[in-house]
């Protein structure tokens, strides 16, 4: 290594040990905007729940009521939409939209950042809302046996479901 390049290196640590801000290169990640759970544009049954870059826009605005997680802009109406598990609580199923029933498939527990399917508290194997190592748009939602990991980590916050390690 060169004279120049040791004492480059030996600059940007002076910088950054004396909190000296990084160039925006080194800085894009913590400049990310968080990830938000994401019903899509469809409020139709059976449609597959992403994640999507947060915008502060309908289809990330949900509303916990008695367990359940609906979709805010569904409210009111004559067809309110929620999350739904669907029948099976194996890893990997995807996270769906189904009308609100009062059924075991729609029911949610939030616990330390988790959001859990109710019907398997205190089993042999709890199940979790999971988001999969992938953070880019369209990344589908899925249910995973819980675990104290990041893809779990949700925070609930003027309606949206964000992504815990996004928030920089």
């Amino acid at each position: 290594m060169s004279v120049r390049s040791l004492l480059s290196i030996a600059v940007l640590t002076a910088a950054v040990g004396a909190g000296l801000a990084l160039p925006v290169a080194a800085s894009a990640q913590a400049a990310a905007k968080p990830v938000c759970v994401d019903a899509t544009n469809s409020r139709a049954d059976n449609t597959l729940v992403r994640l999507w870059q947060c915008v502060d826009h309908a289809n990330q605005k949900f509303v916990v009521d008695a367990g359940q997680i609906k979709v805010k802009d569904t409210l009111g109406g004559a067809r309110e939409v929620c999350l739904d598990t669907t029948n099976s609580r194996k890893n990997g199923t995807g996270l769906r939209l189904w009308q609100c029933l009062d059924h075991a498939n729609q029911k949610f527990v939030i616990d330390a950042g988790q959001i859990k399917v109710k019907d398997t508290l205190g089993g042999a194997r709890e199940v979790c809302l999971d988001t999969t190592n992938s953070r880019k748009n369209g990344t589908e939602v899925r249910l995973w046996q819980c675990l104290d990991h990041a893809n779990q980590k949700f925070v609930i916050d003027g309606g949206e479901i964000r992504v815990e390690d996004t928030l920089g």
